[in-house]
């Protein structure tokens, strides 16, 4: 029987959260500027969430990745984003541009197989699945890319062809991506090339599509012209199949989550202004309570190492609030004062294993009698809870049995199928009534209308749940939303909430024209601002040129889901381990103390434990030597994790060596060979204005480029990342413009610790960390010749590498199989 592989999850967004608490991350939709699930600022029915100006603090929303290992099937793209003309109270025109880009990725969500004692899978019927389908609404434009060029584009569009792009002569290609390995050919100026995957600084060459190469490049197995070339003098020209319409994929394209998906596009409605947002919206058009029928029945056989959500209950356990000295050796205990919790809560394990090491604590209860010894789980946790009149608490929590009880997330735990049935007159009548806009008279007219929405199953839900009526006046309202969803607890109970209703991306003219006579400014005088927003409705929609391929609906209809609630679920705890001694590869705040200087924050501190460990993984970073020889090596290179960025102040460089680095115009003007200076200072900026360009050796690598001439690509990040081809290759691999903008090399935590990592990674210096036939100092000069070019503080990285093995042996024992 094939292997069945779970679909990996991510955020469309990193979080900035540097708790990484994944119940927090539901807390920050509430800050959305209107698009909240399942219902919107305006009181409509919306399927998805909106990450915009008002989640802008808590995520980085300089790119949308995708969320789950999937296939894109549809995207669309604006050539310029199309602008709606409203008519505002002066009168005047006003311009609102909104992007109706779009990617579609179908995924399939199946539980684990079932697996005999010997850990093979069992003879037995497939687990059920579900087709599910992510969709990113809103992204930004192909005169946007064009505006940035060093943006990173989809690899969806195809973004392997490229221009050979250099200024007089060939480009070399080479038998390895090195630039000392044997030269295979030359390509010609100008010629169009398809490229594969970036190593380092070079490009794998896949097929010659105009041009010459001399001599002539043979193909490898895979039927791949063989070589590499040098990527930065390449010109990549990357763009979608078509513009402003749908594309419709026959054959879906693998994505893998956190993969890029696109970038933010601009949307401005006719009362606000432009911002960068983008919809995130999760769907089914399967029998969805069928199928969670049937991996509730599946999840009862699976083994308890799949359950890894907690169920917390109101009124049966309580939080011992943390008081001085509580501790491994002085836990907790059941019986100290404590305050009962109010709430239902679902905590998933990947929270609480990524608590820091002084909020979890294990007691061992030794065997008595025939009882055997047993361990219980204590962990302190901060924002998650309230009591029984809602008001936050805090403290220690115990695991206790019966008390406290464990799932699968194939169990569905909390998430509730319901059918809305409202129409968005019925919705937005309601709306317009809780918020006071309604006159008497129509307050008269659309009583009926009121009553139906006020009976429908979400407004039904909110109030069971004690969410709506923080005024006491019986009516739900979008402000009332926003403060629930601010509540971990509440913020749950909305997203486990599966509504069956028709797509707002399924253009519907009849049901939005029911709307014109509430909207209209008086009888018979229709409001022509909501007309025009019709028509932008009808053009955002796309629904309709898919129906009928790949799966999607005729009918409009859906289960949606809430995106980050799934991701909160299904996504587990990565167990990075070491392939030596099989313990967790992680870097925790207690190592981070051991070999930081004390003036390093502990913000920083956090930040930087943040991203390192949830990047390890992917940047492969999977043995204790890796990680202690990767922070000995920044160590150095940042002057003990202080300087991100490369002072290029060389006290070797003396009155002659500045002399004769100069431009001949400096020279000729100077009076004296002897240079001096006052002040160090002084001397940095004589080299950094003057000399470091003009340096062969140095400056003209690092100063500017044909595309930034004004910028400094002078070393930055954990590792220093030198040279324009460097930040332009790392680039493309990461995701951020720090070709652009190498400045953010230095100043955002998550950039400087990727790029770092990506070269590490890109540079293979994982085979030098791992050699079991060097010693540590052969290794470590080894590491040093590649990232320095030479053995520039050897002596410091090797002791560096000593010390932090030691306190790495302190903290967690003897790395050995």
């Amino acid at each position: 029987m094939a292997e069945l592989k779970p679909i990996n999850w991510a955020y469309p967004f990193p979080s900035k959260d540097t708790s990484n608490n994944p119940l927090q991350l539901l807390t920050h939709m509430a800050q959305a500027k209107g698009g909240f699930y399942p219902t919107g600022d305006n009181g409509l029915w919306h399927g998805g969430v909106h990450f915009d100006e008002g989640t802008a603090a808590a995520f980085d929303q300089s790119s949308v990745r995708c969320i789950a290992d999937g296939e894109v099937i549809a995207y669309r793209i604006d050539k310029r984003y199309p602008v709606s003309e409203f008519t505002d109270e002066i009168p005047r025109v006003k311009r609102a541009p909104f992007s109706t880009g779009f990617v579609l990725v179908k995924h399939r969500l199946q539980p684990p197989p079932l697996r005999n004692a010997d850990g093979s899978i069992a003879e037995s019927p497939p687990p059920p699945s579900l087709t599910l389908y992510s969709l990113y609404m809103h992204l930004l434009d192909w005169a946007g890319y064009q505006a940035q060029p060093n943006l990173p584009h989809p690899a969806f569009w195809g973004t392997s062809r490229c221009t050979v792009n250099t200024q007089n002569q060939g480009l070399s290609v080479r038998a390895s991506p090195n630039k000392n390995a044997a030269k295979l050919s030359e390509l010609s100026r100008g010629a169009e090339i398809v490229v594969g995957e970036t190593q380092g600084e070079f490009s794998k060459l896949v097929s010659l599509i105009s041009g010459t190469a001399q001599p002539a490049l043979a193909s490898d197995d895979k039927g791949q012209l063989s070589g590499y070339v040098f990527t930065s003098l390449l010109k990549r020209y990357s763009e979608p199949a078509e513009y402003d319409r749908v594309v419709v994929l026959d054959n879906g394209l693998p994505i893998k989550a956190g993969d890029l998906i696109g970038h933010p596009g601009l949307y401005q409605n006719h009362d606000s202004a432009a911002q960068h947002m983008v919809h995130v919206e999760l769907f089914s058009c399967d029998d969805v309570p069928g199928f969670i029928a049937q991996s509730r029945a599946w999840a009862s056989r699976l083994p308890d190492d799949q359950k890894t959500l907690l169920k917390i209950y109101k009124g049966a356990s309580k939080l011992i609030a943390h008081r001085e000295g509580i501790s491994a050796g002085n836990p907790p205990k059941l019986s100290d004062a404590g305050t009962q919790i109010g709430v239902d809560l679902i905590i998933p394990q990947a929270l609480l294993d990524g608590l820091p090491a002084s909020h979890k604590i294990q007691v061992t209860i030794p065997a008595e009698g025939s009882t055997p010894a047993s361990t219980s789980s204590w962990w302190r946790l901060d924002g998650l809870f309230a009591d029984d009149n809602g008001n936050p608490i805090d403290g220690w929590l115990a695991e206790q049995e019966l008390i406290t009880t464990r799932h699968s997330p194939w169990e569905w735990e909390g998430f509730q199928c319901i059918e809305e049935t409202g129409t968005p007159v019925e919705k937005l009548a309601y709306a317009f009534n809780a918020r006071g806009l309604l006159s008497t008279d129509e307050q008269h007219n659309y009583r009926a209308q009121i009553n139906r929405a006020d009976g429908g199953p979400i407004v039904t839900l909110a109030r069971l749940y004690d969410i709506v009526d923080t005024d006491k006046d019986g009516v739900l309202t979008s402000a009332e939303i926003r403060t629930a969803l601010a509540k971990p607890w509440h913020a749950q109970v909305l997203g486990q909430l599966i509504t069956k209703y028709e797509s707002e991306w399924f253009w519907n003219k009849d049901k939005w024209d029911e709307v014109d006579p509430l909207l209209a400014e008086e009888p018979s005088k229709p409001n022509s601002n909501w007309e025009v927003e019709k028509q932008r409705i009808e053009k955002l929609s796309w629904w309709k040129e898919l129906a009928g391929q790949h799966c999607i609906s005729g009918e409009g209809s859906a289960w949606h889901i809430h995106a980050p609630m799934l991701a909160v679920s299904f996504t587990r705890a990565e167990k990075n381990t070491c392939s030596k001694c099989n313990k967790s590869i992680s870097i925790t705040y207690e190592l981070m103390k051991k070999i930081c200087p004390s003036s390093i924050t502990d913000d920083f501190i956090k930040s930087f434990i943040l991203h390192t460990n949830r990047l390890f993984k992917k940047y492969e970073i999977t043995s204790c030597d890796q990680v202690t020889h990767l922070l000995a090596q920044a160590k150095h290179e940042t002057k003990r994790f202080t300087a991100f960025r490369e002072s290029l102040y060389y006290s070797s460089y003396t009155a002659q060596d500045l002399y004769n680095m100069a431009p001949t115009a400096i020279n000729n003007g100077l009076i004296r060979k002897s240079l001096t200076f006052a002040t160090h200072a002084e001397k940095l900026k004589y080299i950094e204005d003057n000399l470091l360009k003009n340096d062969a050796g140095y400056g003209q690598h690092c100063f500017g480029s044909k595309e930034y001439p004004e910028n400094d690509y002078r070393g930055r990040g954990l590792l220093h990342l030198t040279h324009y081809s460097n930040y332009q290759s790392c680039a493309l691999a990461i995701g951020k413009p720090i070709a652009a903008e190498p400045t953010l090399v230095e100043s955002d935590v998550a950039v400087i610790v990727e790029t770092g990592l990506w070269f590490w990674k890109s540079n293979r210096l994982k085979a030098y960390a791992e050699d079991a036939s060097l010693t540590e100092e052969d290794a470590v000069e080894k590491i040093t010749r590649t990232i320095n070019g030479g053995t520039k503080g050897l002596t410091e990285r090797k002791q560096f590498k000593r010390e932090i093995t030691k306190a790495f042996i302190e903290l967690y024992g003897n790395c050995s199989t």
